[in-house]
């Protein structure tokens, strides 16, 4: 358990790396594969979270619910500013 309690610390702090992503990234194609990173370790921490609590077949459908979620949602806004930038 300790194990798992470590790597849940080290994902999570490497998601901080991926926020600072995508608060400075100087181009929205930064921003958006950071949203990606932050959307991939979310799943990585929900499954290691519900390992950790012993209900992993709660917490790996809670992981792939968001991982679509997250996934639709940086291909809408892929879409969004390919559109901008077509504009342009």
């Amino acid at each position: 358990m300790i194990v798992f309690e470590c790597m849940a610390t080290a994902i999570g702090l490497s998601m901080v790396f991926s926020l600072i992503r995508v608060l400075r990234g100087p181009t929205p194609l930064d921003r958006l594969t950071g949203l990606g990173l932050i959307g991939t370790k979310t799943v990585v921490l929900l499954v290691l979270l519900g390992s950790i609590a012993g209900r992993q077949d709660m917490f790996v459908d809670i992981a792939m619910a968001y991982a679509l979620v997250s996934f639709i949602g940086v291909l809408s806004l892929a879409d969004y500013y390919d559109t901008l930038g077509a504009r342009s």
